[in-house]
């Protein structure tokens, strides 16, 4: 017998075997029925237009390095510095993706803007200054910090600080003016440089029986510790050559329904105690014993002359700047889901902001009326979120990004990325810069987002 022949049997045998019925005795097909079955009637797809960007670019994907937030692109005055996959340096129109100039090799994910000017890194650990017209390089200096975490220009200095180092660097000659380093054993995850005063400011966590916060003070001119103070956090405010911190009470005062923000007045340069306030209140919904802190449970924070505490099932406010021991607060609002929040401790556009536990989506509080709303009712979480001025932009983990006006909460556009991997988004003059999944993004804002 032919192969053809034995082909055209086991075809037909084939066919016969798919026309029988299925299951027992030959009766009729039945689907199965599911052992469970649900359905979420809450979900909501988020209809605007659809937009497509003016350019797109490709980025330096971002590196995270111990937890600490990298930075591959940086936007201002009309234009975009972003790093290129190949570790250069690239300065781009922002309306059209034009390049303008491109500067360096092997540059690290850390960089900033100041007056005209590019700081940033190599991964050899070098501080660097190009200038913000033409990319010719200022100067550098050679810092040996290959993992900087955090570079800030205040005046004329720029502070460099990798973990527990730190370094004050001449921002107009590149002149190392002093280096210092705590103990690695005890010192940890160490804050950006604050200078006010005529001193430095840092926060770490320090280890011991438990590991808490500590406010650490330094001469400016010359970098020499002024003085510390452990179960400090970062400073509220420094004003008048007096530090203000609030105490950090876990395990020294934890009751959970009589609960109080102790504030602390240092002196700023011999870290003497001046005083201290106290801002109590009793937490009536704490009925199962268990103390919570931090966050919207306890926390405080400044704004202006306005200081705001968590409480809890409330938020409230004070006037900083006229302490009167056992005042009631000047303004009270509810506190709405606040075991399932976490604050931002920043007040734009009359509003506070909290981020949502479960969906990391961002949420709005009025301060006007008390109202809450939500910017994370989209198809899936958030990834990332910005707001600019009256924008509020969600980037989504299935890689959909969507625009949404302040005032009203309801959406503009959309943009679909086609990548779950978002990076900080920017904004410069009437564009807005998203850097997803190794591309940067130009989008033109619509004259209501502006």
């Amino acid at each position: 017998m032919g192969k053809g022949q034995n082909f055209k049997k086991l075809s037909c045998a084939i066919c016969a075997a798919l026309m029988l019925p299925l299951g027992e005795g030959g009766g009729t097909a039945q689907a199965e029925e599911a052992a469970v079955s649900i359905r979420n009637p809450y979900y909501q797809q988020v209809e605007a237009p659809v937009v497509q960007p003016a350019w797109s670019m490709p980025v330096a994907k971002p590196k995270v390095v111990d937890n600490v937030e990298p930075v591959t692109a940086i936007a201002e005055n009309g234009k975009v510095f972003m790093l290129q996959p190949n570790g250069r340096l690239a300065a781009l129109k922002a309306a059209s993706g034009a390049r303008l100039w491109e500067y360096g090799s092997q540059l690290a994910q850390r960089m900033v803007y100041n007056n005209g000017a590019i700081y940033g890194m190599t991964t050899a650990g070098a501080l660097y200054k190009v200038k913000e017209d033409n990319g010719s390089k200022a100067w550098s200096a050679a810092l040996g910090y290959g993992t900087a975490d955090s570079i800030k220009v205040t005046g004329g200095t720029v502070y460099v600080t990798q973990g527990q180092k730190m370094a004050a660097v001449d921002a107009a000659t590149g002149k190392i003016k002093w280096r210092i380093a705590e103990d690695p054993n005890n010192y940890y995850f160490g804050s950006e440089a604050l200078e006010a005063e005529g001193v430095v400011v840092r926060n770490y966590a320090v280890s011991g029986a438990i590991t808490v916060s500590l406010v650490a003070v330094y001469d400016k001119t010359t970098g020499t510790k002024l003085w510390e103070a452990s179960r400090q956090l970062a400073p509220l405010a420094i004003k008048d050559g007096i530090l203000y911190s609030e105490r950090e009470l876990f395990m020294l005062d934890d009751d959970p329904m009589n609960r109080k923000i102790q504030i602390a007045a240092f002196n700023l340069r011999t870290g003497a105690l001046k005083g201290e306030r106290t801002y109590s209140w009793t937490d009536k919904a704490a009925t199962d014993g268990v103390y919570h802190g931090g966050g919207s449970y306890s926390s405080a924070f400044l704004n202006g002359n306005d200081l705001y505490i968590h409480q809890g099932q409330r938020l409230v406010l004070y006037d900083f700047w006229n302490y009167v021991s056992g005042a009631e607060p000047l303004k009270k609002w509810a506190q709405e889901s606040y075991d399932q929040r976490l604050p931002l401790n920043l007040v734009h556009q009359d509003r506070i902001y909290y981020t949502d536990e479960h969906s990391h989506g961002l949420i709005a509080m009025k301060l006007a009326n008390g109202q809450y709303v939500r910017f994370d009712q989209g198809e899936n979480n958030t990834v990332q979120a910005a707001i600019f001025s009256k924008g509020v932009y969600v980037g989504q983990s299935d890689g959909l990004l969507h625009a949404y006006d302040l005032t009203s909460a309801k959406p503009v556009f959309t943009v679909r990325t086609g990548s779950p991997e978002f990076a900080p988004l920017l904004k410069t003059g009437g564009m807005l810069l998203i850097q997803s999944g190794g591309k940067l993004h130009g989008i033109k804002l619509p004259a209501s987002l502006k």
